[in-house]
């Protein structure tokens, strides 16, 4: 079992070797959501929301719990169309409470083309183009700002609950016709994308507000809810990835435990850990908790004689208190 206390470490090594230690750890479970796409576990399901809204020509709006792969899921979509940040044809937009529907397809610095402005009135130029203060958005791009695309790109709109109230009707024109307007005093633009070039659009929301009517009819809606085989593929996939090696059959035999433990015994906690949290966590606790596999695995599926849970490594950075006392069985009465 490999030692697993850093801070401790630091009395006995220097910390440029503990950090190196930390930085192999971080190595295994951070990944960025490009690395992380070839691993994507895609549900029979999605599949088939992915090849409706393919089909289609409109977005995909994914819903589910934080942590279900909604975000993830637009990268592997991605990946598999060969459409990366590297070729320029990626573009991911993350929503904010103060974001507009006109940022997706420009922003205009106002501010500082004023300033030169004033600053040109004085010289021999006194007129300063506005178009150099206009930059294009991910839906800009993904239409054509520059040339037209000879083949799609792929949009991540993130988080759109986030957004103001209006935010998501303020697209409907640009989600149907696959066209923007620029309009500034002044300054006027048109992009119109090729047919043969619409973009791949993911939209994804957390279901903190309801959405608008005339938006979800432009859209292809799925819930991502993960399946006792779906969590049991996520958990194996990136286990092996992090603890870089098969699983062995005492490791399998606490991952089917835990897949149970996650589908049967999480229900009505104040804080349930997302499908993320919980394999990273199982992760840990295989390959430095102190505890064998097979110890784990009885202890998640409350066996006679098993560890108490709130024994298990870690495990209090998953539940509070509250939610360990909830899950532990009560001791047999006398």
């Amino acid at each position: 079992m490999a030692s697993f206390n850093l801070i401790d470490a630091i009395q006995t090594s220097d910390v440029a070797a503990v950090l190196a230690e930390r930085n192999a750890r971080v190595a295994k479970f951070v990944k960025r959501h490009a690395e992380a796409a070839p691993n994507y576990i895609a549900s029979p399901e999605l599949i088939a929301a992915v090849n409706v809204a393919l089909s289609l020509g409109r977005p995909l709006l994914l819903t589910g719990e934080p942590g279900s792969g909604k975000t993830q899921a637009a990268y592997w979509l991605a990946w598999k169309f060969g459409i990366d940040t590297a070729n320029g044809r990626f573009h991911r937009f993350q929503v904010r409470s103060d974001s507009r529907a006109a940022h997706l397809i420009y922003r205009y610095d106002a501010a500082s083309w004023f300033r030169a402005s004033q600053i040109a009135q004085s010289g021999p130029r006194p007129h300063v183009p506005k178009d150099l203060y206009i930059t294009p958005g991910p839906l800009g791009l993904a239409f054509g700002w520059h040339d037209p695309p000879a083949e799609p790109h792929a949009v991540l709109i993130d988080e759109i609950d986030k957004a103001p109230r209006d935010f998501p009707n303020d697209l409907l024109q640009e989600l149907e016709d696959m066209q923007a307007v620029v309009r500034e005093d002044g300054y006027e633009k048109t992009i119109s994308c090729p047919a043969e070039a619409r973009p791949i659009i993911v939209i994804t929301s957390n279901a903190e507000r309801r959405l608008p009517d005339p938006f979800l009819r432009r859209c292809v809606l799925h819930e991502i809810r993960l399946s006792a085989d779906t969590i049991a593929k996520i958990f194996a996939s990136q286990i092996e990835m992090a603890l870089e090696s098969p699983l062995d059959a005492p490791k399998q035999d606490a991952l089917t435990a835990a897949v149970g433990f996650y589908q049967s015994r999480l229900h009505d906690l104040r804080r349930k850990p997302t499908v993320d949290q919980f394999w990273r966590w199982l992760a840990l606790a295989l390959h430095y908790g102190g505890r064998t596999p097979a110890e784990i695995a009885a202890a998640l599926n409350a066996d006679a004689g098993a560890p108490p849970l709130r024994e298990l490594p870690y495990i209090a950075t998953l539940f509070d208190d509250p939610d360990l006392s909830k899950l532990s069985p009560k001791p047999a009465a006398p």
